[in-house]
């Protein structure tokens, strides 16, 4: 039964896409992730072997390059747009079965507006998107990818190799040589070392819990109470006025001709993991007045040597980024 569904787009994503199963398949089992490799969409085969998939309401993936969501038939229309488009037929059906969705931002590609995507596909742009870049694929978006497959309740493949030790085995197989005896003495050393009794460091904080200052754009300031839990990071501002913010006058003004309160203030409030020097949330923006949600995103911070300053930035699904820092308050 596969667990695990992976949706591209062709003519751009297909050598990720194969990638990620290979890499997904040595932890959960091959047999438990379905990649069409055949270039079997549209037909009868590939109809009944989406409607069956989707029956067991797998974790699914939507590999979202650049012509994800963008790519046009040669007379500019959108392809999304098309009712039996291979994409649109992967996302609908996984909403229609009820599956967990989890949009993956390949190298950067913004997450779409609302507005942008047909109706029956906007409630995508509130789906938290993780990132998954060439660069950190493998030390750094890989294991949040499969932390979140996780917790959706795939579990691993009994007698699998652990992600850490497939890679360091592909990279000795790819050399085809046995470590020096340089380097073995250089880890035995090491590891003597590390054996030792240190001093704990005084200037490292044990926790990243407590009060600190988050700066936004504009020099726009905040007080925001972090609480850490192993590597779970939990985030949450005190009310932030944006009724005087010249950024945030088109959203007011249209909310002043609903049926809503007065936009005046907003609460960050973000969550997720810690993962080394890196943490990456899934934020969500609040009215502090009355509660609605405004906005949602992704907060993805780096952490600082001593434990005291992040820097970072937010990316909005609406579209908008900016840069933002956080100090520890004194």
């Amino acid at each position: 039964m596969n667990r695990i569904f992976i949706s591209y787009r062709s003519a751009d994503g297909a050598k990720d896409a194969s990638r990620l199963a290979d890499d997904l398949g040595r932890v959960f089992g091959a047999d438990r992730v379905f990649l069409d490799r055949e270039d079997l969409r549209g037909g009868s085969s590939w109809r009944e072997q989406i409607a069956l998939t989707m029956d067991h309401r797998p974790v699914v993936l939507l590999l979202m390059t650049p012509g994800f969501f963008a790519a046009r038939h040669e007379n500019g229309d959108l392809r999304i747009n098309d009712a039996d488009d291979p994409v649109r037929g992967e996302i609908l059906s996984a909403m229609e079965a009820g599956a967990a969705v989890l949009p993956l931002r390949v190298d950067g590609t913004p997450m779409p507006a609302a507005g942008s995507l047909p109706a029956a596909l906007r409630d995508l742009s509130e789906i938290h998107a993780l990132p998954l870049r060439t660069d950190e694929w493998s030390a750094v978006d890989l294991p949040r990818i499969i932390a979140d497959i996780e917790r959706l309740g795939v579990s691993r493949a009994p007698g699998t190799v652990p992600l850490a030790r497939e890679v360091g085995a592909r990279v000795t197989r790819r050399n085809g040589r046995m470590l020096s005896l340089a380097i073995v003495l250089a880890l035995v050393f090491a590891a003597v070392m590390l054996m030792r009794p240190h001093a704990p460091d005084p200037s490292r904080p044990v926790s990243l819990d407590g009060k600190w200052v988050l700066t936004l754009k504009g020099d726009r300031h905040a007080s925001v109470h972090v609480r850490q839990r192993d590597d779970r990071l939990e985030l949450r501002s005190d009310p932030v006025r944006v009724d005087d913010d010249p950024d945030w006058q088109p959203y007011i003004e249209t909310l002043a001709g609903m049926n809503v309160p007065p936009l005046t203030h907003v609460r960050y409030t973000a969550e997720g993991e810690l993962f080394g020097e890196e943490a990456d949330l899934a934020l969500t923006i609040f009215s502090a007045d009355a509660g609605f949600k405004v906005n949602t995103g992704n907060l993805h911070l780096r952490v600082g040597p001593d434990g005291a300053g992040w820097t970072g930035e937010i990316s909005l699904n609406s579209g908008e980024q900016q840069a933002v820092s956080l100090i520890r308050s004194r």
